[in-house]
């Protein structure tokens, strides 16, 4: 039989759960700085070959950003 370390009671009795939605909110926070400034830098360029980076990289930005605002929520009504 093996022992079980207290990461893994944590994980089963939920009491890092604060922690960890705390962190899905750090992660949201930074997702959202970088759209944020990848949209500054698609209005500013001009050059056709970065339009087309950038709006990738928004549109991949956005979907993460919503991914993690709906998991957070998901995870403040598990907490509740």
């Amino acid at each position: 039989m093996r022992e079980i370390n207290q990461t893994e009671i944590a994980a089963v009795s939920g009491a890092g759960l604060t922690e960890f939605r705390g962190n899905v909110n750090t992660a949201l926070a930074q997702v959202s700085a970088k759209f944020d400034t990848t949209l500054d830098a698609l209005a500013e360029t001009s050059v056709i070959g970065e339009k087309i980076g950038l709006s990738y990289k928004a549109f991949g930005l956005s979907i993460v950003q919503g991914y993690l605002s709906s998991f957070s929520n998901f995870l403040t009504k598990l907490a509740a």
